[in-house]
């Protein structure tokens, strides 16, 4: 047996079963999720992608994806957008597969929206391995216990401000009674003033020592005691109820007991006062058939059961609430003056009759009878009450049913009418047809049907009535209303759409009359319509949504229809026109190709946005030279769109459906195969193209802000030249330089050319050109390295920088360089509302903050190689 040495283990080279077994028990069932790929090179050997080639249970679970269905296929068809986020993981993957060893990061994946710890290695060259680790629980509990702690701080200040504003005593005191600590509301129970409490003790509060000890001695036993009603005087004597709860706590290291107590006498002088009450008048009162009530000084001070039902308040509430409160707000002053004036003797003629408002809100009448009496020594009014509501009723419903039929039919904004069948013509109409149709009803009665329905409703109203009249005359007892929608015509011509609602009946002379109801449904019709358009449209383009095109694709998909072909079109660079112009500019850019898409397309072609960049074209009875035509034209107009200030790019990818069997689903994954590929092959031109364009705009801008950028390119490239870079990292840099503030492009123009200081909230935003600057960068591949140089501008070797505040070694050293020939250019060319430094005060300065806002290597060889000055420290 010969024995084969391999990537460190020792391996039995005909021993493949046992190979087998290794592996699935090692990698398969490793609970670290595991992934092997190998890179995939551009023509210029760079890495651009790799394939998946096996991954492990732990692997599937954390990230969702089917290792059956990704294995053989590149990350960008498996995650599309892959190399948009932050981390570049194909290029940074590929470095360690080209030359080989091992590397660990740790990443947040927008995608995934998850934190993963991560370490690749090559077995060998082109092929790499990546363990995962899910952190984002790790990141979120250290986010939460920070929030925890800062919570915890301020709940801590506030408490004794919330304990001391609480409605309600709160004491704590020693078992023998000396007070500790007690709230303002306590100090106001007790009366008890200045600040020193500690000499006081709560056995003064107890009316009878007793009860305190009772009150103690349930507290010992159950340790808790709740709601124990205690008679209690202040320590300036006065006497009150109280409704407490204790609990022993531990107070200052010492076992006392903490109080809570809440004022109840005016609970217990009702209470005392309903008692006696009962006693005196119990059974006259709950014997009378009607409300019984003595009423002194506007308030009951007695009633019977029965006023107590006829209200529905609690004999608490009916004690409490003045007399006049019980009625109709409209009758309440007769009520009053009624009661003034039996209180002075004076007759009332009848018996008044009132609204009162019951509890639940229900109104009620009733009939009031009282008379003068003498109640504890003082005159008050004895009432005898009815309730007469049904009576009322039943006069008002008589009343209002003489008006009844004159107000609907005269005052309704319906239109009621009555056409006599057998005669066929109006017998009636009411007066709003005026405000429907502009007729008079004498008018309206002179016209026929066909003068008031237009043509193409005119025969379905025939048919109907003819069948509606028919059901009528087989069972004339059944009530059926019948109902629809139609249009009619007004005096000057228009057409409104109404809804109608009829019913058959019998007149006096057994002709058959139609009795209807029409209402004008002309803005609800409207509303219909425009809702129906939205539901079926795309809101920023007017092309039809998703929902059209998949309710389109399944009534298109009939064999009478092939072929059909399937177009997918995918806009290139709107993201970086999102991040350089705006979110506005972005839409413009969509308005503009939705505009281009139905003038290049046929009429029977179906064009619908079913994404944010994303657009579909159906084409039935299409074949692919067809569609080829069409897309031809589609991309020429594209091209004759963009200008200096613009790129329109757009990537197709297009399947037909030949045969019935096949499935569009299938159709559309092949489309957007094709379109995914042709995307790969044009999007990168057209970002740099657009970059170019974004920095022309920038530079048109503000010709001050060009300047500075290619003299800050120029700088840079003398530092880096100092510093001993090759020729191809002078000239990075020299480019990141010229770029470094291009972020500016998305910010008012009036940031960067104000002549006075920034406010904090134009500072805010002035701050966030590195991060946008970034964005633009690192979409395109040509500028992919000094998007990162780009963003880290700002940031400083003590930590005090911005976006990211990262510190000394985290920057790299691209940056450090932007960063010193940044700040040294705007030292002797500053914005206007500062005045310039000369050479010698800039080189002063620049030594002055190296090791805290420069990196102190690059300024010495700055100052010393570059500008050939002396370094002479403060």
């Amino acid at each position: 047996m010969e024995w084969v040495r391999k990537d460190r283990y020792l391996i039995l080279g005909d021993m493949k079963d046992m190979e087998d077994v290794f592996y699935k028990l090692i990698m398969k069932n490793s609970p670290m999720a595991f992934a092997y790929h190998k890179i995939l090179l551009d023509e210029s050997g760079e890495p651009c992608d790799y394939v998946f080639l096996e991954v492990n249970h732990a692997f599937e679970e954390m990230t969702g994806l089917n290792g059956k269905q990704i294995i053989g296929k590149r990350v960008t068809e498996v995650i599309p957008g892959i190399r948009e986020e932050e981390f570049d993981c194909v290029a940074a993957y590929g470095l360690t597969a080209l030359q080989g060893g091992r590397a660990e990061y740790e990443q947040y994946s927008d995608i995934l929206g998850r934190w993963y710890r991560i370490q690749v290695y090559s077995p060998e060259r082109y092929y790499f391995a990546v363990n995962f680790l899910d952190v984002t629980k790790e990141k979120q509990q250290a986010a939460e216990s920070e929030e925890l702690l800062k919570q915890l701080q301020e709940k801590e200040l506030q408490f004794h401000s919330i304990i001391d504003r609480l409605p309600f005593s709160l004491c704590i005191n020693r078992l023998n009674g000396i007070i500790l600590y007690i709230n303002t509301a306590g100090k106001e129970l007790f009366q008890i003033e200045g600040e020193s409490i500690h000499e006081k003790s709560t056995l003064l509060f107890w009316v009878n020592k007793k009860d305190r000890l009772q009150f103690i001695h349930a507290l010992e036993e159950k340790g808790m005691v709740k709601d124990f009603e205690m008679y209690l005087q202040t320590q300036k004597g006065k006497r009150f109820w109280a409704m407490g709860s204790s609990i022993f706590i531990k107070y200052q290291n010492e076992h006392c007991i903490l109080t809570v107590q809440h004022d109840i006498t005016e609970r217990k002088n009702m209470e005392n006062a309903l008692r006696i009450s009962e006693e005196k008048f119990r059974l006259i009162f709950e014997n009378a058939a009607e409300s019984i009530l003595i009423v002194q000084n506007n308030k009951m001070q007695m009633f019977n059961s029965m006023a107590q039902k006829t209200t529905g308040y609690s004999p608490e509430e009916m004690l409490r609430l003045p007399f006049v409160d019980f009625f109709h707000p409209e009758d309440r002053d007769y009520a009053a003056s009624c009661y003034h004036d039996r209180l002075a003797g004076k007759s009332i003629s009848g018996k008044p009759q009132y609204r009162i408002t019951r509890k639940d809100g229900e109104i009620l009448w009733i009939e009031a009878n009282g008379v003068k009496v003498t109640w504890n020594g003082h005159p008050a009014i004895q009432y005898f009450i009815i309730d007469i509501t049904e009576q009322k009723k039943a006069e008002d419903a008589l009343k209002a049913s003489e008006e009844k039929y004159r107000l609907i039919t005269e005052f309704a904004s319906d239109m009621i009418w009555v056409f006599n069948y057998t005669n066929y013509k109006f017998t009636y109409v009411s007066p709003s047809i005026f405000h429907m149709l502009g007729y008079q009803p004498e008018e309206a009665l002179q016209l026929s049907l066909n003068e008031l329905i237009p043509e193409e409703f005119l025969h379905q109203i025939e048919q109907r009535n003819i069948k509606h009249a028919k059901e009528f005359q087989e069972n004339s007892q059944e009530s059926r209303f019948y109902i629809m929608e139609m249009q009619n015509i007004r005096k000057n011509g228009q057409h409104i759409w109404v809804e109608i609602s009829s019913r058959y009946r019998y007149n006096s002379k057994q002709e058959i009359e139609i009795i209807g109801v029409s209402r004008n449904i002309e803005e609800r019709r409207n509303a219909e319509q425009k809702v129906l358009y939205l539901s079926y449209h795309d809101q920023l383009t007017g092309l039809y949504n998703r929902r059209f095109y998949e309710e389109e694709l399944k009534r298109l998909d009939t064999p009478e229809n092939l072929p059909i072909t399937l177009v997918l079109a995918d806009v290139n660079g709107l993201k970086l026109t999102n991040d350089a112009f705006g979110h506005l500019a972005g839409d413009q850019l969509l308005i503009h190709i939705s505009n281009i898409l139905p003038r290049e397309c046929r009429k029977y072609d179906i064009i619908a946005r079913i994404g944010g960049d994303e657009f579909v074209i159906l084409m039935p009875r299409t074949g692919t030279k067809e569609a080829d035509e069409v897309i031809s034209r589609i991309k020429r107009a594209m091209a004759a769109g963009s200008s200096d200030s613009s790129v329109l790019s757009v990537s197709f990818g297009y399947a037909t459906k030949a045969v019935k069997e096949q499935d569009m689903e299938n159709v559309f994954v092949e489309a957007e195969n094709t379109m995914y590929q042709h995307k790969l092959n044009e999007s990168s031109s057209m970002r740099n193209k657009t970059i170019k364009i974004i920095t022309q705009v920038f530079y048109s801008k503000s010709k001050r802000e060009e300047a500075h950028n290619k003299r800050v390119g120029k700088l840079s490239g003398e530092i880096a030249k100092a510093m001993g870079m090759r020729e191809e990292d002078i000239n990075e840099v020299i480019t990141a330089g010229s770029l470094h503030d291009i972020g500016k492009i998305g910010m008012e123009e009036k940031l960067f050319e104000k002549q006075e200081p920034l406010t904090e909230q134009e500072w805010i935003e002035y701050k966030r050109h590195p991060e946008i600057g970034y964005q633009i960068l690192k979409s395109s591949n040509e500028f992919t390295h000094i998007a990162q140089y780009v963003l880290c501008h700002h940031e400083r070797t003590d930590g005090l920088g911005y976006p990211r505040g990262i510190i000394e070694k985290d920057i790299p050293i691209q940056a450090r360089i932007l960063s010193l020939a940044d700040a040294y250019d705007r030292m002797l060319n500053p914005r206007t509302y500062k005045k310039g430094m000369g050479e010698e005060a800039a080189v002063r300065e620049i030594i002055k903050n190296a090791g805290t806002q420069f990196d102190e290597t690059v300024a010495r060889i700055f100052v010393e190689k570059v500008l050939h000055k002396p370094w002479r420290e403060a």
